[in-house]
């Protein structure tokens, strides 16, 4: 198993627990508050933060990797000094992001809820104003964790997100509607705590900072490269602030129901995509520095394809058990039916665009790793148009289903925008040769779910329980899925056969 594959492993596996603390994070706040107007204040302010940071800290990290890789292969001893340099300016930028948010907090939230008032409005004002220190340590995280994925830190990397869950549910149990304060103190901690972690782990990988603040040209390369990376990533944050804008107005507990619907799909692009193109990034940028362009179309098909293998059968078991997913997460203390059912739709429509945002996040990663961030931007821009369009045209006869909707079909069309203009970049990607095992991975799973259902309904008429039920249906789908793509021959589950059989036989050497 090469060291891609086994960073891939490392970070599927390290993000999945991460994402569990999650998922628990969002069971803690549906038991406590379930769908509020607390939880929906909640929901909007620990939002705000990563819509504000999250598109220029993505950016940073990835300009940083792409630029530290080509800085170190040319000379090695520059590469430090430009990590100095980075962090520097990105806690003096988030110093200077947080104090404008202090003046301009109400017209701020505003923007992001503009159907909320009276004491609704006050409340998410206030948690925002406390979260929103927060980005002191959001921002140098991220120069981190590029440091730790060039470094091998990947483990690090997958477990960011454990301090600061740990904390908000922690926060979330000892506060109730008097003292809700407590959630943005929750908060604050574990972002301070993620980014402790990963401060030790980076001393431990030979990171030593030394306040440096300058302008020089490595600096004004970066500046060129992430400005429309900013633009692209922040656009597509804009994308869910404009739902939970709209969802504003909708009955209450719209914008949480988005929410949770939103969480279930980051676990599986986290999990099942971001572990993948987090560790194959740097690689990419590797082989860019080295003009090494046709090892670069093989990783990405390789990517594209294994993230395929594993996604469109999870896209499938979502539409066939959205509302019992949401039962077995979410079903418990004020979290009632009515909320499952609500949430339940939402992630069903959003199911329908798991493979194609699974996809463009790999495409997008190539084109960062060749040095061009304006193409992405572009696709951004046309994916807020399109999803700003059917958002207004679709809540008029689905509620906030039509949003989740609008979402995934934004994507599909802007992903088959992003594969023919990276096709023009770069000449011949394999999409031919894709596609056929795609196809084979559609057939498998359509067999699967034919079983699966009607297995599933026996088994619950017979037994009652949601459970066992649930478990022994998704224990067969894998089985069947895994079989008949063996049988189908998909070179994709080939290469996963391998690698497990390769790692196995080390073990026992």
């Amino acid at each position: 198993m090469n060291k891609t594959a086994r960073y891939s492993i490392i970070l599927m596996v390290s993000t999945m627990f991460a994402k569990i603390l999650g998922f628990a994070r969002e069971i803690s706040l549906a038991y406590v508050y379930g769908a509020s107007s607390t939880s929906d204040a909640f929901v909007l302010a620990y939002s705000i933060p990563t819509i504000i940071f999250a598109g220029i800290g993505s950016a940073i990290l990835t300009g940083y990797i792409s630029i530290y890789t080509k800085i170190n292969y040319e000379n090695p001893k520059k590469a430090k000094d430009f990590t100095n340099n980075v962090t520097s300016l990105v806690f003096v930028l988030s110093t200077i992001v947080l104090a404008v948010f202090l003046i301009f907090d109400k017209q701020i939230v505003k923007i992001f809820a503009v159907g909320f008032k009276g004491e609704l409005f006050d409340k998410s004002v206030l948690l925002a104003d406390l979260m929103m220190f927060s980005i002191l340590f959001i921002g140098v995280y991220f120069v981190l964790q590029g440091y730790l994925q060039l470094n091998d830190g990947f483990l690090a990397v997958g477990m960011v997100s454990v301090p600061l869950n740990l904390c908000v549910i922690a926060s979330i149990l000892i506060s109730n509607d008097e003292n809700y304060k407590i959630l943005g103190y929750g908060t604050i901690v574990g972002y301070a705590m993620s980014f402790l972690m990963l401060l030790i782990v980076a001393l431990k990988k030979g990171y030593r900072y030394k306040p440096v603040l300058k302008f020089d040209k490595n600096i004004k390369r970066l500046t060129f490269i992430i400005f429309p990376m900013f633009l692209g990533k922040t656009i597509t944050q804009l994308n869910s602030m404009i739902d939970r804008s709209i969802a504003s107005v909708l009955p209450e507990g719209s914008i949480s129901a988005l929410g949770y619907g939103n969480r279930m799909l980051g676990f599986i692009t986290s999990v099942f995509v971001i572990s993948i193109t987090t560790a194959i990034f740097p690689q990419m940028s590797k082989l860019t520095a080295e003009q090494n362009t046709k090892k670069l179309k093989s990783i990405f098909c390789k990517s594209v394809g294994i993230v395929a293998l594993l996604v469109v059968p999870v896209s499938a078991g979502i539409m066939l058990f959205s509302k019992e997913i949401i039962q077995i997460i979410f079903m418990r203390g004020a979290f009632d039916m009515n909320d499952v059912v609500s949430t339940a739709q939402v992630l069903f429509f959003y199911s329908f665009g798991i493979l194609a945002f699974s996809i463009k996040d790999i495409m997008i990663n190539v084109f960062y790793a060749l040095g061009d961030s304006n193409i992405p931007m572009i696709n951004s821009v046309i994916a807020l148009l399109i999803n700003t369009v059917l958002n207004l045209s679709l809540v008029k006869y689905f509620g906030h289903s039509g949003l989740a909707f609008a979402t995934s079909v934004s994507g599909i069309i802007t992903l088959i925008m992003l594969g023919i203009s990276l096709r023009k970049k770069i000449g011949r990607m394999g999409y031919r040769s894709l596609s056929h095992s795609i196809i084979k991975m559609l057939i498998s799973t359509m067999i699967m779910c034919v079983v699966v259902k009607p297995l599933y309904n026996v088994l619950f008429t017979a037994t009652s329980s949601l459970y066992l039920s649930f478990f022994i249906s998704v224990l067969v789908a894998v089985i069947l899925y895994v079989g008949l793509n063996i049988l189908f021959k998909t070179k994709e589950m080939g290469m996963v056969i391998v690698a497990v059989a390769e790692k196995l036989e080390r073990k026992k050497a």
